[in-house]
């Protein structure tokens, strides 16, 4: 196994890990505990940040990786996955950041409990949507990994 094969493994650990983190404090907040909310979010958050400094590192240094099928495969298989999965991410990562700023600003003005008990509101909204685009940007990226280095390896 090379670097780059360890380097990805270690990419979708990492992205595994911090999808966990996620739901475990989704499950906190649906029981209204506000400080594990926010410590499970943070926590998440930061190693996501992390994974995304160590991804766009190894894309620096090693580049891209090539799909070793043929060019029909890349054009009907490939591109379209990678392009779900690249528009979940940045959906992902949008959504995110935009509702982690949402969730301090009300932690900041003492009314963080608000977005548990006031009914649906955009923190809560967001949430569940990054709920699901988080999930499939995690199973988009194991397809993507399985077709450069599984199916469709190089050489």
């Amino acid at each position: 196994m090379q670097v780059e094969d360890i380097l990805w493994g270690m990419v979708l650990i990492g992205m595994t890990v911090a999808y966990g983190m996620t739901l475990i404090g989704v499950g906190a907040a649906k029981r209204h505990d506000v400080t594990a909310h926010r410590k499970w979010m943070t926590i998440s958050c930061t190693l996501v940040g992390i994974w995304l400094m160590a991804y766009v590192t190894k894309q620096l240094i090693f580049g891209r990786d090539h799909f070793g099928g043929s060019a029909e495969d890349y054009w009907s298989l490939y591109v379209p996955l990678l392009v779900v999965h690249t528009g979940l991410a940045i959906a992902t990562i949008s959504l995110g950041g935009t509702n982690m700023m949402i969730g301090l600003r009300r932690l900041r003005h003492g009314i963080g409990a608000g977005a548990m008990v006031a009914g649906v509101s955009r923190h809560r909204q967001l949430g569940h949507i990054m709920q699901w685009t988080f999930g499939g940007t995690l199973l988009t990226a194991y397809f993507v990994y399985a077709m450069l280095f599984y199916w469709f390896p190089t050489g």
